[in-house]
């Protein structure tokens, strides 16, 4: 019974994720042109970083991405350490008083 409460508990925090992402990125999901790019885990390997930022830049310049969305869609791809990062950096900013990346 309570792995059940925990799927529908989970199932709703993601779709309540979606929810806000959509609102986010300005359009439903299904009408904007998918922008693909690989994940990226923060590994400490320079190389790997450099390859991971030349994909992630080559598929902005196909799809032409505006500005304003590049950042959002980095963010959903990182994970890892690269994700704790991320959040941490925010939190800073917040904390700082300076204004969203």
């Amino acid at each position: 019974m309570k792995k059940c409460e925990y799927l529908r508990a989970h199932h709703e925090e993601m779709k309540n994720q979606n929810n806000n992402l959509r609102r986010q990125l300005g359009e439903p999901i299904k009408q904007r042109k998918t922008v693909e790019i690989p994940e990226f885990k923060g590994r400490l390997d320079p190389d790997e970083f450099l390859e991971w930022l030349q994909a992630v830049e080559r598929a902005f310049e196909f799809k032409k991405l505006p500005e304003a969305k590049k950042a959002k869609l980095v963010a959903l791809k990182l994970r890892s350490f690269a994700c704790l990062w991320w959040t941490s950096l925010l939190d800073k900013r917040v904390r700082q008083g300076k204004g969203k990346i």
